[in-house]
Protein backbone atom coordinates (compact mmCIF):
# COMPACT_ATOMS: atom_id res chain seq x y z
CA UNK A 1 0.00 0.00 0.00
CA UNK A 2 0.97 3.50 -0.61
CA UNK A 3 2.66 5.83 1.61
CA UNK A 4 0.77 9.30 1.30
CA UNK A 5 1.31 12.33 3.52
CA UNK A 6 -0.20 15.39 3.41
CA UNK A 7 1.48 18.75 4.46
CA UNK A 8 -0.87 21.55 5.45
CA UNK A 9 -0.33 24.96 5.47
CA UNK A 10 0.23 25.58 9.50
CA UNK A 11 -0.52 29.58 8.47
CA UNK A 12 -4.09 28.22 7.14
CA UNK A 13 -7.10 29.89 8.24
CA UNK A 14 -8.02 27.15 10.48
CA UNK A 15 -11.87 27.96 10.57
CA UNK A 16 -12.21 28.20 6.91
CA UNK A 17 -10.47 25.63 6.00
CA UNK A 18 -12.06 23.23 8.99
CA UNK A 19 -14.07 21.49 6.11
CA UNK A 20 -11.78 20.31 4.14
CA UNK A 21 -9.34 19.38 6.85
CA UNK A 22 -12.10 17.17 7.94
CA UNK A 23 -12.00 15.76 4.59
CA UNK A 24 -8.42 15.03 4.25
CA UNK A 25 -8.66 13.13 7.91
CA UNK A 26 -11.40 11.28 6.64
CA UNK A 27 -9.51 10.13 3.65
CA UNK A 28 -6.36 9.37 4.77
CA UNK A 29 -6.32 9.85 8.45
CA UNK A 30 -5.60 12.10 11.00
CA UNK A 31 -1.78 10.74 11.86
CA UNK A 32 -1.10 11.37 8.07
CA UNK A 33 -1.75 15.31 7.89
CA UNK A 34 1.19 17.16 8.85
CA UNK A 35 1.54 21.17 9.59
CA UNK A 36 4.42 22.64 7.82
CA UNK A 37 5.65 25.84 7.14
CA UNK A 38 8.61 26.17 4.57
CA UNK A 39 6.52 24.29 1.70
CA UNK A 40 4.51 27.58 2.09
CA UNK A 41 6.89 30.45 2.69
CA UNK A 42 5.10 32.09 0.03
CA UNK A 43 1.88 32.32 0.98
CA UNK A 44 0.98 34.93 4.05
CA UNK A 45 -1.82 34.44 6.93
CA UNK A 46 -4.87 34.54 4.78
CA UNK A 47 -8.62 33.88 4.93
CA UNK A 48 -8.81 33.50 0.84
CA UNK A 49 -7.48 29.69 0.62
CA UNK A 50 -6.70 26.73 2.14
CA UNK A 51 -3.14 25.17 0.60
CA UNK A 52 -1.91 21.63 1.02
CA UNK A 53 0.54 19.17 -0.23
CA UNK A 54 -0.48 15.25 -1.53
CA UNK A 55 2.52 13.37 -1.73
CA UNK A 56 2.71 9.78 -2.75
CA UNK A 57 6.23 7.96 -3.40
CA UNK A 58 6.57 9.24 -6.96
CA UNK A 59 4.09 12.51 -7.26
CA UNK A 60 3.76 15.69 -5.28
CA UNK A 61 0.79 17.53 -6.04
CA UNK A 62 0.18 21.34 -4.63
CA UNK A 63 -3.11 22.29 -4.08
CA UNK A 64 -5.16 25.36 -3.37
CA UNK A 65 -9.00 25.72 -2.54
CA UNK A 66 -10.02 29.35 -2.72
CA UNK A 67 -13.53 29.98 -0.73
CA UNK A 68 -12.84 33.72 -0.73
CA UNK A 69 -15.87 35.48 -1.70
CA UNK A 70 -14.39 37.77 -4.92
CA UNK A 71 -14.29 35.84 -7.86
CA UNK A 72 -10.82 36.92 -8.36
CA UNK A 73 -8.27 34.23 -8.13
CA UNK A 74 -5.05 34.53 -6.41
CA UNK A 75 -2.10 34.37 -8.90
CA UNK A 76 0.45 33.56 -6.09
CA UNK A 77 -1.46 30.70 -5.30
CA UNK A 78 -1.92 29.67 -9.03
CA UNK A 79 1.62 29.80 -9.66
CA UNK A 80 2.36 27.41 -6.49
CA UNK A 81 -0.45 24.65 -7.34
CA UNK A 82 -1.15 21.97 -9.55
CA UNK A 83 -4.66 22.29 -9.12
CA UNK A 84 -7.06 25.12 -8.10
CA UNK A 85 -10.58 24.44 -6.47
CA UNK A 86 -12.28 28.14 -6.42
CA UNK A 87 -15.85 28.21 -4.43
CA UNK A 88 -17.25 31.38 -6.10
CA UNK A 89 -15.90 31.11 -10.27
CA UNK A 90 -17.48 33.78 -12.28
CA UNK A 91 -19.42 31.40 -15.58
CA UNK A 92 -18.63 35.00 -17.51
CA UNK A 93 -15.11 35.77 -16.43
CA UNK A 94 -11.99 33.75 -19.03
CA UNK A 95 -9.62 32.51 -16.01
CA UNK A 96 -6.99 31.59 -19.11
CA UNK A 97 -6.12 28.65 -17.44
CA UNK A 98 -6.87 24.95 -16.93
CA UNK A 99 -5.96 24.72 -13.34
CA UNK A 100 -8.56 26.14 -12.37
CA UNK A 101 -11.97 23.93 -10.98
CA UNK A 102 -15.05 24.75 -9.65
CA UNK A 103 -16.18 23.14 -6.35
CA UNK A 104 -19.11 23.92 -3.97
CA UNK A 105 -19.49 25.69 -1.06
CA UNK A 106 -19.06 24.72 2.38
CA UNK A 107 -18.91 26.31 6.10
CA UNK A 108 -16.93 26.25 9.24
CA UNK A 109 -16.88 23.16 11.35
CA UNK A 110 -15.83 21.73 14.99
CA UNK A 111 -12.36 19.48 13.68
CA UNK A 112 -10.41 19.88 16.85
CA UNK A 113 -10.87 18.71 21.00
CA UNK A 114 -9.82 21.81 23.04
CA UNK A 115 -6.38 20.10 23.70
CA UNK A 116 -6.03 19.86 19.76
CA UNK A 117 -7.30 23.36 19.32
CA UNK A 118 -4.71 24.81 22.11
CA UNK A 119 -2.04 22.91 20.79
CA UNK A 120 -1.83 23.31 17.01
CA UNK A 121 -2.94 27.27 17.50
CA UNK A 122 0.23 27.84 19.72
CA UNK A 123 2.39 25.74 17.58
CA UNK A 124 1.15 26.10 14.27
CA UNK A 125 1.47 30.23 15.27
CA UNK A 126 5.41 29.82 15.84
CA UNK A 127 6.05 27.58 12.78
CA UNK A 128 4.36 30.24 10.83
CA UNK A 129 5.67 33.41 12.83
CA UNK A 130 7.28 35.18 9.67
CA UNK A 131 4.50 35.08 7.99
CA UNK A 132 1.39 36.09 10.43
CA UNK A 133 1.58 40.06 10.87
CA UNK A 134 1.79 41.15 14.15
CA UNK A 135 -1.98 42.98 13.92
CA UNK A 136 -3.30 39.73 12.53
CA UNK A 137 -1.92 37.78 15.79
CA UNK A 138 -5.25 38.05 17.45
CA UNK A 139 -7.39 37.29 14.57
CA UNK A 140 -5.07 34.18 14.10
CA UNK A 141 -5.85 32.59 17.46
CA UNK A 142 -9.37 33.81 17.04
CA UNK A 143 -9.83 31.49 14.39
CA UNK A 144 -8.79 28.29 16.49
CA UNK A 145 -10.90 29.39 19.30
CA UNK A 146 -14.04 29.72 16.60
CA UNK A 147 -13.19 26.46 15.55
CA UNK A 148 -13.96 24.67 18.54
CA UNK A 149 -16.99 26.52 19.03
CA UNK A 150 -18.43 25.84 15.64
CA UNK A 151 -21.15 22.64 15.70
CA UNK A 152 -19.52 19.58 14.08
CA UNK A 153 -20.38 18.24 10.59
CA UNK A 154 -22.59 15.59 12.40
CA UNK A 155 -24.61 17.85 14.02
CA UNK A 156 -25.75 19.25 11.04
CA UNK A 157 -27.45 15.66 10.20
CA UNK A 158 -31.34 16.23 9.37
CA UNK A 159 -33.66 16.59 11.95
CA UNK A 160 -37.31 16.29 12.49
CA UNK A 161 -39.11 19.25 10.45
CA UNK A 162 -42.03 20.84 12.73
CA UNK A 163 -45.56 21.59 10.83
CA UNK A 164 -46.56 25.37 10.61
CA UNK A 165 -42.96 26.30 12.04
CA UNK A 166 -40.82 28.98 9.97
CA UNK A 167 -37.18 29.64 11.25
CA UNK A 168 -34.76 32.46 9.89
CA UNK A 169 -31.89 34.12 11.05
CA UNK A 170 -29.81 36.46 8.54
CA UNK A 171 -26.95 39.15 8.71
CA UNK A 172 -27.27 42.38 7.35
CA UNK A 173 -24.63 43.73 4.99
CA UNK A 174 -23.60 47.52 4.53
CA UNK A 175 -22.43 46.85 0.63
CA UNK A 176 -25.10 44.64 -0.44
CA UNK A 177 -28.58 46.14 -0.49
CA UNK A 178 -30.09 43.59 -2.70
CA UNK A 179 -29.13 41.05 -0.46
CA UNK A 180 -30.04 42.91 2.50
CA UNK A 181 -33.89 43.51 0.49
CA UNK A 182 -34.27 39.65 -0.40
CA UNK A 183 -34.37 38.77 2.97
CA UNK A 184 -36.38 41.51 4.20
CA UNK A 185 -38.63 40.10 1.54
CA UNK A 186 -38.50 36.85 2.96
CA UNK A 187 -39.22 37.82 6.63
CA UNK A 188 -41.94 39.96 5.67
CA UNK A 189 -43.47 37.01 3.56
CA UNK A 190 -43.24 34.49 6.63
CA UNK A 191 -44.94 37.07 8.99
CA UNK A 192 -48.27 37.72 6.59
CA UNK A 193 -48.57 33.31 7.05
CA UNK A 194 -50.68 32.11 9.98
CA UNK A 195 -48.00 30.56 10.89
CA UNK A 196 -45.44 30.24 13.83
CA UNK A 197 -42.24 32.19 12.65
CA UNK A 198 -39.27 33.04 14.70
CA UNK A 199 -36.12 34.66 13.55
CA UNK A 200 -35.42 38.20 11.68
CA UNK A 201 -32.06 40.23 10.84
CA UNK A 202 -29.36 39.48 13.50
CA UNK A 203 -28.30 42.69 15.41
CA UNK A 204 -25.53 44.56 14.53
CA UNK A 205 -23.28 46.04 17.33
CA UNK A 206 -23.23 49.38 15.87
CA UNK A 207 -27.09 49.46 14.71
CA UNK A 208 -25.88 51.15 11.51
CA UNK A 209 -27.98 49.93 8.84
CA UNK A 210 -31.41 51.36 9.24
CA UNK A 211 -34.64 50.61 7.75
CA UNK A 212 -34.76 47.16 9.04
CA UNK A 213 -35.83 47.60 12.48
CA UNK A 214 -38.88 46.33 12.58
CA UNK A 215 -37.31 43.07 11.18
CA UNK A 216 -34.54 42.87 13.37
CA UNK A 217 -34.02 40.09 16.26
CA UNK A 218 -33.60 41.91 19.93
CA UNK A 219 -30.22 39.82 20.14
CA UNK A 220 -28.59 37.49 18.26
CA UNK A 221 -29.48 33.69 18.65
CA UNK A 222 -26.32 31.10 19.70
CA UNK A 223 -25.53 28.47 17.06
CA UNK A 224 -27.37 25.51 18.98
CA UNK A 225 -30.56 27.40 18.70
CA UNK A 226 -30.26 28.07 15.15
CA UNK A 227 -28.95 24.44 14.45
CA UNK A 228 -32.21 23.23 16.31
CA UNK A 229 -34.79 25.84 14.88
CA UNK A 230 -33.11 25.28 11.26
CA UNK A 231 -33.54 21.67 11.56
CA UNK A 232 -37.55 22.33 12.25
CA UNK A 233 -38.35 24.80 10.13
CA UNK A 234 -40.35 23.76 6.90
CA UNK A 235 -38.06 25.85 4.74
CA UNK A 236 -35.43 27.95 4.44
CA UNK A 237 -34.20 31.01 2.31
CA UNK A 238 -31.09 31.71 0.43
CA UNK A 239 -29.34 34.34 -1.42
CA UNK A 240 -26.13 35.17 -2.66
CA UNK A 241 -24.74 37.55 -0.35
CA UNK A 242 -20.99 39.31 -0.39
CA UNK A 243 -19.74 39.79 -4.08
CA UNK A 244 -22.78 37.58 -5.05
CA UNK A 245 -21.35 34.99 -3.71
CA UNK A 246 -22.45 31.37 -2.78
CA UNK A 247 -22.42 31.67 1.78
CA UNK A 248 -22.19 29.10 3.81
CA UNK A 249 -25.67 29.28 4.64
CA UNK A 250 -26.29 27.54 1.22
CA UNK A 251 -24.14 24.40 1.88
CA UNK A 252 -25.35 24.18 5.85
CA UNK A 253 -28.98 24.09 4.45
CA UNK A 254 -27.94 21.33 1.83
CA UNK A 255 -26.29 19.34 4.52
CA UNK A 256 -29.43 20.06 6.46
CA UNK A 257 -31.28 18.80 3.90
CA UNK A 258 -33.95 21.44 3.62
CA UNK A 259 -36.59 22.34 1.38
CA UNK A 260 -34.63 25.69 0.20
CA UNK A 261 -36.27 28.87 -1.33
CA UNK A 262 -33.24 30.49 -3.41
CA UNK A 263 -33.22 33.83 -5.85
CA UNK A 264 -31.21 33.02 -8.52
CA UNK A 265 -27.03 31.98 -7.89
CA UNK A 266 -24.73 33.61 -10.28
CA UNK A 267 -21.82 31.80 -9.41
CA UNK A 268 -21.13 28.27 -10.59
CA UNK A 269 -21.07 25.07 -8.96
CA UNK A 270 -19.97 21.50 -9.54
CA UNK A 271 -23.25 20.21 -10.59
CA UNK A 272 -26.29 22.98 -11.55
CA UNK A 273 -28.95 23.23 -8.47
CA UNK A 274 -32.09 22.46 -10.11
CA UNK A 275 -35.58 24.37 -9.95
CA UNK A 276 -38.31 21.99 -8.71
CA UNK A 277 -35.78 19.37 -8.11
CA UNK A 278 -33.47 19.94 -5.34
CA UNK A 279 -35.09 24.01 -4.45
CA UNK A 280 -37.32 26.42 -5.66
CA UNK A 281 -36.27 29.38 -7.37
CA UNK A 282 -37.83 32.87 -6.70
CA UNK A 283 -37.62 36.32 -8.51
CA UNK A 284 -36.87 37.56 -4.42
CA UNK A 285 -40.36 39.63 -4.23
CA UNK A 286 -42.37 39.35 -1.19
CA UNK A 287 -45.34 38.40 -3.33
CA UNK A 288 -43.27 35.39 -5.33
CA UNK A 289 -41.77 34.21 -1.36
CA UNK A 290 -44.84 34.29 -0.18
CA UNK A 291 -46.42 32.09 -3.04
CA UNK A 292 -43.82 29.71 -3.02
CA UNK A 293 -43.71 29.08 0.90
CA UNK A 294 -47.60 28.79 0.65
CA UNK A 295 -46.85 25.88 -1.73
CA UNK A 296 -44.58 24.27 0.37
CA UNK A 297 -46.70 24.42 3.27
CA UNK A 298 -49.53 22.70 1.51
CA UNK A 299 -47.70 20.35 -0.77
CA UNK A 300 -45.77 18.18 1.99
CA UNK A 301 -44.62 15.13 -0.53
CA UNK A 302 -42.89 18.08 -3.12
CA UNK A 303 -41.00 19.44 0.52
CA UNK A 304 -40.15 15.87 0.98
CA UNK A 305 -38.66 15.45 -2.36
CA UNK A 306 -36.88 19.01 -2.09
CA UNK A 307 -35.38 17.63 1.33
CA UNK A 308 -34.30 14.47 0.25
CA UNK A 309 -32.65 15.52 -3.02
CA UNK A 310 -31.07 18.65 -1.19
CA UNK A 311 -29.54 15.96 1.06
CA UNK A 312 -28.54 13.63 -1.93
CA UNK A 313 -26.74 16.79 -3.25
CA UNK A 314 -24.78 17.66 -0.19
CA UNK A 315 -23.76 13.78 0.11
CA UNK A 316 -22.73 14.03 -3.89
CA UNK A 317 -21.14 17.25 -4.69
CA UNK A 318 -20.09 18.49 -0.90
CA UNK A 319 -19.28 16.56 2.11
CA UNK A 320 -16.04 17.20 2.99
CA UNK A 321 -14.84 13.34 2.21
CA UNK A 322 -16.30 13.74 -0.97
CA UNK A 323 -14.57 16.70 -2.17
CA UNK A 324 -11.24 15.05 -1.32
CA UNK A 325 -12.58 11.93 -2.91
CA UNK A 326 -12.56 14.47 -6.46
CA UNK A 327 -9.28 15.99 -5.61
CA UNK A 328 -7.79 12.66 -5.82
CA UNK A 329 -9.48 11.63 -9.08
CA UNK A 330 -8.16 14.73 -10.66
CA UNK A 331 -4.58 13.97 -9.01
CA UNK A 332 -4.82 10.86 -10.90
CA UNK A 333 -5.96 11.99 -14.26
CA UNK A 334 -3.20 14.43 -14.05
CA UNK A 335 -0.96 11.83 -12.78
CA UNK A 336 -1.43 9.44 -16.02
CA UNK A 337 -1.52 12.26 -18.58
Amino acid sequence: MKKINIYIDSACDVLYSSFYIKGLEECFGFSNLFFRNKPFRRFKFNNHYFAFIIEEELSRINVVIDYSDSSEVSKVALDWCDIYYKINIDEEKDYNSNKILSIGPSFGIKIFSFYQTFFLAFSNYFKSFGRIKISDTRRFFSNYKAQYKRPTIYDYFPGTVQENYLYFVGSLWKKEPKTNMYRANFIKACLSLNIKFEGGFAPRIKNDIRGFEGLTMNSRDKIESYIKKTKLSIATFNTPAVLDCHGWKLAEFLCFGKAIISTKLTRKLPLDLLDNEHLLYTDGSQEDIKEKLEFLIENKKVREKLEKNARGYFENELSPQKVVQKILFRIDQLINI
